[in-house]
């Protein structure tokens, strides 16, 4: 293999990466994590977010939006709650964690 074909194979193994697809598509349904208030906090790709109360050794299910949606993101917010970015059949909306530390609001 010479220098040219390898880098075409890195960039098409690159571009699988980033969109997720083949065998690289676990790579989209990764979780994403989030600290607020002590605790660890992680959204999955199938709708659920779940809580660790000691840095991720055990988990307890918060809140499940639903396999339909998709948690995108989780970001402590400057001024308080943690937010959940969501996606659903290609729309994007953000919710913020209420003062109780159950429910969830829209931003």
């Amino acid at each position: 293999m010479n220098r040219r074909d390898f880098l075409k194979l890195g960039g098409v193994i690159s571009a699988a990466a980033l969109v997720g697809f083949g065998p690289l598509g676990s790579l989209a349904s990764l979780p994403v994590e989030a600290w607020s208030d002590d605790k660890l906090y992680r959204g999955t790709s199938d709708g659920k977010v779940y809580v660790s109360s000691n840095a991720g050794k055990s988990w307890q299910l918060h809140t499940n939006f639903g396999s339909e949606f998709s948690i995108s993101a989780l970001t402590p917010h400057h001024t308080g709650p943690l937010h959940a970015q969501l996606e659903y059949q290609g729309h994007s909306f953000e919710l913020a964690l209420a003062l109780n530390k159950k429910n969830w609001k829209t931003v």
